[in-house]
């Protein structure tokens, strides 16, 4: 090697470096066999009974979803039209914060579209849960279109008194909103998946319970709370003669949350063509929070650890043996030295990650389904799914990331023990002081160390209801977080090079 020499054949001898040392060869191989074992046996040892004592029935594409609401309806055949103004429309007031015997239960938002208090318009198949439908409602946030638990489509942001209409012609739904009832704009068109030409149409309240979680010491538990919302429809007009009832649409559900009161039913009262309807409950998809994808890469935190011992010992062996001199010497841009053995170890630990998490992920899962995580509660997650696939890669990113900062504190220490032993201490000790925190308080951990690099194993959204505190934020500020770890690491690193002799 010559001092000039090219960054390609630079790249060529720190490659040559890693793949020469076979005890280093042998502990990446082992990190992934490492991986996928104990991702296996921990499947194997987990159980669930959410389909036998689930809180959700089965909508229109076989996914659990929540229905209930207070339902004023008729039933019609063929075409129709349905028009109402909602003329109020008040909502139970937040409360941030419960305590239930010695313990401060933390309410938990949920930003989605399904998630707030609604008065509206429908269409059914039938006044059973789970049935197709499409609405037109009025929120706290504004009006909104949607249909079969999972599509939404954004209305008007007004909150005042609103007209709403629902048109059906065949197959076809369409919303319309109005601010007078005579200049109106189309919000949108649906086609429900299974809406016969007898249906139930109707307009409805619904209120999603306030869920409140405690966690800490390793553990978390949620129970909800039921909130109710009330609505004045007046202007009502059909274009059918029947008879409007009103029915609570519920869900058969298990035991309430200890301690958590009892929320009340909806109910109707009618006078001179004004309807006053009280009612509770959610109408959207109703997914568990446990992600079977982060349930099969558990195995991939032992991995890590071997990653990491690769990490420091690649870049500790050359000043153990002196051998550093002479690699400064060929090449005495040092930071040209760091830049090549942090894109080698980065690359072959990205790779050995990836085979980590997709062998995991393949062997992991059929145990799982072995142990109840099965349709409905869980449909199966496949490999080519983007969201499993952006957890397969980002996990892979992360444990190489973390393998990179294990490079650079060795590069800073030079000395093997310590900097292995800081480097796992900067995974494990925040994972720990995580679990033990209360609340949603261990997010401020996550998004300043290295352990918010868990979050790349959901597929899931965020959600605070696990035991696990990197299920609160998602992958790609989880993966941020480390990749501001990787340059402040090789920073200093650098920094560190440019002072010191050698």
């Amino acid at each position: 090697m010559t001092t000039g020499e090219s960054f390609p054949r630079l790249l060529l001898a720190e490659w040559t470096k890693l793949r020469s040392v076979n005890r280093w060869v042998l502990t990446l191989v082992g990190a992934a066999v490492l991986s996928v074992g104990l991702s296996s046996l921990a499947a194997s040892g987990s159980r669930t009974d959410l389909n036998e004592h689930g809180t959700f029935v089965t909508g229109p594409s076989g996914e659990p979803v929540s229905d209930e609401f207070f339902f004023v309806h008729q039933r019609i055949s063929g075409d129709a039209t349905l028009t109402v103004r909602v003329a109020s429309f008040t909502t139970e007031s937040n409360r941030p914060n419960v305590r239930m015997a010695s313990e401060e239960l933390t309410r938990l938002d949920d930003p989605g579209p399904f998630a707030r208090p609604a008065a509206g318009i429908m269409i059914k198949d039938g006044a059973r849960p789970g049935a197709s439908y499409a609405s037109v409602l009025r929120t706290d946030q504004g009006v909104r279109m949607q249909w079969d638990f999972d599509a939404d489509r954004r209305g008007s942001a007004s909150t005042e008194a609103r007209w709403l209409r629902l048109v059906r012609s065949g197959a076809t739904i369409t919303g319309y909103e109005s601010a007078d009832g005579t200049t109106w704009q189309r919000i949108g068109t649906a086609t429900p998946a299974n809406l016969p030409s007898t249906a139930e149409i109707g307009f409805y309240v619904s209120s999603p319970p306030a869920r409140y979680m405690t966690r800490g010491g390793g553990s978390s538990s949620v129970g909800e709370r039921p909130t109710n919302a009330q609505a004045t429809f007046d202007n009502v007009r059909l274009d059918s003669t029947g008879t409007w009832q009103g029915d609570a649409i519920t869900v058969a559900t298990g035991p309430a949350a200890k301690d958590i009161p009892a929320g009340g039913g909806g109910r109707l009262t009618e006078s001179g063509g004004t309807y006053t309807v009280a009612g509770t409950g959610k109408i959207g998809p109703q997914p568990p929070d446990d992600d079977m994808v982060t349930a099969a890469l558990v195995g991939t935190l032992a991995g890590l650890m071997a990653l990491i011992a690769v990490g420091v010992l690649y870049a500790t062996s050359e000043y153990r043996r002196n051998m550093i001199r002479t690699t400064f010497t060929a090449t005495p841009r040092r930071g040209r030295v760091l830049a090549a053995k942090a894109i080698v170890l980065g690359a072959v630990c990205f790779v050995t990650g990836l085979v980590a998490a997709v062998g995991s992920f393949l062997f992991a899962i059929p145990v799982l389904r072995r142990q109840g995580f099965t349709r409905p509660a869980f449909p199966e997650p496949a490999l080519t799914d983007p969201s499993v696939l952006r957890a397969l890669v980002l996990t892979a990113t992360f444990m190489a990331g973390v393998a990179v900062v294990g490079l650079a504190i060795g590069m800073l220490l030079r000395h093997s023990a310590a900097a292995i032993t800081i480097t796992v201490l900067l995974v494990l000790l925040p994972l720990i002081v995580g679990m033990i925190l209360p609340g949603t308080s261990p997010k401020w951990l996550l998004y300043t160390t290295l352990v918010g690099g868990l979050a790349t194993h959901r597929a899931k959204p965020p959600t605070a209801t696990l035991a696990e505190p990197w299920s609160m934020i998602g992958p790609w500020a989880g993966i941020t977080v480390v990749a501001a770890w990787v340059v402040v690491a090789l920073g200093l690193a650098w920094w560190y090079l440019r002072r010191r002799d050698t």
